[in-house]
């Protein structure tokens, strides 16, 4: 689980360049229509999922970890977030035997909620949208 105060976040998303180290271009992508209001939210949301699923991996961010290593997309046809895992976030989930990450993000005024769990099992990890 994570919790994050959507101020802080919009103290680092006030420069781009800490936007291209956090997030990928499919995470990007999507905010290109939005308002910077609603980009800035959108973008809170899958920082937070990133913190989440980073503890489901029992992992912080230093060291090995990158940011772009979890990437979370929205699925075309229900919207749904969905994980993708790269490089070590990858490599960590098959040590744990953690084949999917399932994520939910909610939004409030001044916060942001985002739940991760991670399931042993199915090697669905680099499935692609739902």
């Amino acid at each position: 689980m994570d919790i994050l105060e959507r101020s802080r976040f919009e103290r680092i998303a006030a420069e781009d360049r800490w936007i291209r180290a956090l997030f990928t271009e499919q995470e990007i992508e999507p905010t290109s229509v939005y308002s910077p209001e609603r980009t800035r939210e959108f973008l809170a949301g899958r920082f937070s999922a990133k913190e989440a699923i980073a503890k489901v991996l029992g992992v912080g961010f230093i060291g090995k970890m990158k940011w772009r290593d979890i990437e979370v997309l929205r699925s075309s046809t229900s919207g749904k977030p969905y994980v993708l895992l790269h490089r070590f976030a990858h490599a960590r989930a098959e040590e744990l035997e953690v084949g999917t990450v399932e994520v939910s993000i909610s939004h409030q005024p001044t916060m942001v909620v985002t739940v991760a769990v991670g399931e042993r099992g199915c090697a669905c990890s680099q499935r692609g949208e739902l």
